[in-house]
Parts: C-alpha cells; sequence; structure tokens
C-alpha cells in the first residue's frame, strides 16, 4: 500500500495481502457464493417445505401470522439484532478476504449526531457493503465510535418470507421515508441509515473501469437529511464496478430496452452478466470503501427546493472530491473517470 494511504486519519486492513491455501481460498469461495445464492436457497426451502413437508404448515401459518400481522412494522421502525449472530457469524471473514476488504475514513464522525451515509456505485449486488458496513468485520465500529448504521433496501424484501428475517439479520430497514425518518428521530444520537442512491438504474450503470452514478435528479434522500437534521455523509467503495462484466446498452440495445421496461414495472434491475466461467461469480478484485467528510445541513420541517438543490450540490461536490483524492491509488486502471449520467 503506498503512503498516501498510511496517512489517512484511520483505515482497516493496510496489511499486505497474505498467500492464500487451498482450504482459505476454497472457503473464500464458498462464502461469495453463500451471498449470492441467498435467493435461491430461500425459494428452495419453500419448495421443500409446501411439496414435501406438509406437516409443517401449520407453523408456517403461524409463521405468516408473526411477519405479516404482528412483526410487520419492525422493517419501518429501527429494524431489530434480535438476529445479529448471522452477521456475526465468523465464516463470513472469508467474504472480505476473497475482495481483499478495506475501509478508511477520512475524518470522525461526532456520535451525537445522527447521519445518512450514501453508498456509491450500487454495482451488481452492493459487495463492499457487507464487509465493511453491515458488519463489523472491517472494524466499523472502531473506526466510528457511537455511530449505530443500519442499511435500507427495497419494500418489496419485506414481503417475502424467511427472506424478510434474513435481511433484517443483516442490520437492514426499509428504504421508505417514514423508515429512514423513525431511525433518524427516534433512535438517539449516532442512529444512522445507510442508503445505495443509485439504485436498480445504476446496477445497469455497472462496467469494470467505469464508474457511472445515477444521483443527479434523485434529491428524496437530501430533503430527508434537512427535515431530520442528519449530516450527509457521501462513501465510495472503488472496485464494486469491476466484479462483473454485464450486457450494456451499447452491446445490445434492444435487450437494455427490455431490461429498463422490467426495471419500470417492479422496481428492481436484472443485469445481464457476463463473467466466466460462472456468470454469477464475482471477479476476484480488491474493494476498498472510503468514507469521506459529512456535509452539514440546516434542520428545516419544510425546505425550499432551492435549499435541497443546494444541499444536494454540496453532497456531489464532496463526493466528487473524494473520488478524486483516491481514484489514482485504487483506480489507477479506470478507463475513464466518475461520471453522473442520470
Amino acid at each position: 500500500m503506498s503512503d498516501a494511504a498510511d496517512k489517512v486519519p484511520g483505515s482497516a486492513n493496510h496489511e499486505k495481502a497474505q498467500p492464500v491455501s487451498g482450504w482459505d481460498n476454497l472457503y473464500q469461495h464458498l462464502a461469495v457464493l453463500l451471498w449470492c445464492t441467498t435467493m435461491e436457497i430461500d425459494l428452495i426451502i419453500h419448495i421443500v417445505f409446501f411439496y414435501f413437508i406438509r406437516w409443517l404448515w401449520p407453523f408456517a401459518v403461524i409463521y405468516w401470522t408473526w411477519a405479516f400481522l404482528i412483526d410487520s412494522e419492525t422493517p419501518y421502525r429501527g429494524g431489530t439484532d434480535a438476529l445479529r449472530f448471522i452477521r456475526d457469524w465468523s465464516f463470513w471473514r472469508h467474504f472480505k478476504a476473497y475482495f481483499d476488504a478495506e475501509l478508511i475514513k477520512t475524518c470522525d464522525l461526532d456520535p451525537s449526531q445522527n447521519y445518512i451515509f450514501g453508498y456509491h456505485p450500487h454495482g451488481i449486488y452492493c459487495f463492499g457493503i457487507w464487509p465493511s458496513f453491515l458488519t463489523d468485520l472491517n472494524n466499523f465500529s472502531g473506526l466510528f465510535p457511537g455511530i449505530r448504521l443500519r442499511g435500507t433496501t427495497l419494500d418489496m424484501n419485506w414481503r417475502i418470507p424467511l427472506w424478510r428475517e434474513l435481511h433484517m439479520s443483516y442490520g437492514l430497514i426499509s428504504v421508505s421515508a417514514r423508515s429512514i425518518k423513525y431511525a433518524l428521530t427516534r433512535m438517539g444520537p449516532g442512529s444512522s441509515v445507510m442508503i445505495v442512491i443509485g439504485g436498480a438504474d445504476e446496477a445497469l450503470q455497472a462496467y469494470p473501469g467505469t464508474n457511472d452514478l445515477v444521483l443527479d435528479k434523485r434529491k428524496g434522500f437530501a430533503k430527508i437529511a434537512i427535515q431530520t437534521g442528519a449530516h450527509l455523509v457521501p462513501t465510495f467503495t472503488f472496485g464494486e464496478n469491476d466484479l462483473f462484466y454485464q450486457v450494456t446498452a451499447e452491446s445490445n440495445p434492444k435487450l437494455r430496452g427490455y431490461q429498463n421496461q422490467f426495471m419500470k414495472a417492479l422496481g428492481f434491475s436484472l443485469p445481464i452478466v457476463t463473467n466466466r466461467p460462472f456468470f454469477f461469480f464475482p471477479n476476484r478484485r480488491k474493494l476498498v470503501s472510503v468514507v469521506g467528510a459529512p456535509i452539514e445541513v440546516e434542520k428545516q420541517e419544510n425546505p425550499s427546493r432551492e435549499y435541497i438543490a443546494q444541499v444536494h450540490g454540496k453532497y456531489l461536490e464532496g463526493l466528487q472530491r473524494l473520488y478524486d483524492e483516491f481514484k489514482d491509488q485504487f483506480a489507477a486502471d479506470r478507463t475513464r473517470d466518475l461520471r453522473i449520467v442520470a
């Protein structure tokens, strides 16, 4: 690692990568495979239960009653740590090792303040968010003491049996405005959320060597920050877009048109990845998540469009500075610099 990295105020995992043994390599691939196939595993469990173990149906009814009637508001009221042991599982260290994942901070964060972290870029799976922000694999709690961070995800994820529990075990909550506002105003100082702002649109822009962001018209996060008084923290994960090759609008415009229609209809995108030999398996690239300086906001219940645009502009400037500061160190082989494409 260059001297520039050693000068930042805080960083985890600066040591050089060690040789990987055969068993370690196997465990690393298994950890990544597990992360990539949780939806398929959830589907298999449902098929087995409903077609082969019918005596479990009464228990399924009890679970549905609890999950969708009694516990339905939990993802909108700060989530839960009841299943935290899943993300604290030591096996996930192999996931971190596969990507040689690293977390760098550029300044301290005041634990008496609440924050909205913006995660960029989305990539295909948001792999970098797991070792650096949702778990403590990269010592987030040590680098940012007193900051209790929740990730956010689409509401559709809370409507799928068992899948919703898995997402809550990851420390996720709903990305809806009411959910974010609850976490920032009702859970005390230091309670913060992370939003992957580019969303489904940005996933379709992910391609190695590029960092194209969908951010220009997305100002909702800035409005919520102003309404709650939460400061904005830009973060950038170098290497996130280098994990998959996918069909692009240039290579197949007709297919991209179908993808856009699918995204508008269902709210999430379906990138067509072309990795070899296993299309669903990410390239082994280093992931470096850098946390920038917070952008302070003035709390207002009914902010004007002008002030929202002003805060949004400051956020874009902060994100650009963060990228420019570290791009030569962690994206030296890029084909082009960061672009705001929509």
